[in-house]
């Protein structure tokens, strides 16, 4: 489990987007914001370099496939990328699918209302009781960590329980032991794997531009 920070000098912007494929590079395009698009080809690009080494690969020659929902999924590897702010996640594993989800807490976000619009009744009023901000991204990147590791859709997912009880959540007919991680002040994140075993997680943390 890798966190990376993504906020980079512009200087060195050009020299990541070379490792983007055209994918990559035509939403970064996308991007109307500045910072969001340097964020995001940051993101991308440290991905790159960290499943490369996996791999034993340049970060440019790393080819994704993408599964009914745009999911990508690398030959030899399960991998899954989230990023929010200046800040990415990026799990690694090798048997069972994977899904990250990292949440920047939204002070100004209405989140009783809404956790009350997506969310199963008693996670809405969980989310109003205290703290709704932080519980909400708590419970967001519990579920979205599901999804992806479903390779489903987001919304859909939005109304798979994921508190209170054990930590597996069902989807699709199957299920998916999710675990928060330890994340930076103002931050939540959580990670899922498919099927209920137990799972244990080795964080790093990965500076863009670090060998």
């Amino acid at each position: 489990m890798w966190l990376i920070p993504t906020d980079v000098p512009p200087d060195g912007v050009a020299e990541l987007a070379a490792v983007l494929d055209e994918q990559e590079r035509r939403r970064a395009d996308a991007l109307a914001v500045r910072q969001r698009r340097m964020r995001y080809i940051a993101a991308h690009a440290a991905a790159r370099v960290l499943i490369g080494r996996y791999l034993d690969a340049r970060p440019g020659s790393v080819q994704f496939t993408r599964g009914p929902h745009g999911k990508p999924e690398v030959a030899g590897l399960r991998v899954n990328l989230s990023h929010s702010g200046d800040l990415a996640a990026l799990a690694v594993t090798t048997r069972r699918a994977v899904g990250v989800d990292v949440q920047r807490l939204l002070p100004h976000l209405d989140a009783p209302r809404m956790a009350a619009r997506y969310f199963p009744a008693a996670e809405a009023r969980y989310v109003a009781a205290a703290d709704p901000v932080a519980r909400f991204a708590e419970l967001w990147a519990r579920k979205e960590a599901c999804v992806k590791a479903a390779g489903g859709r987001l919304v859909p997912g939005l109304a798979v329980t994921v508190h209170p009880g054990p930590c597996v959540a069902r989807q699709d007919g199957r299920s998916y032991r999710w675990q928060d991680l330890a994340a930076p002040a103002g931050f939540r994140a959580a990670v899922a794997l498919e099927g209920s075993e137990g799972f244990s997680i080795s964080p790093r943390w990965f500076k863009i531009g670090s060998r």
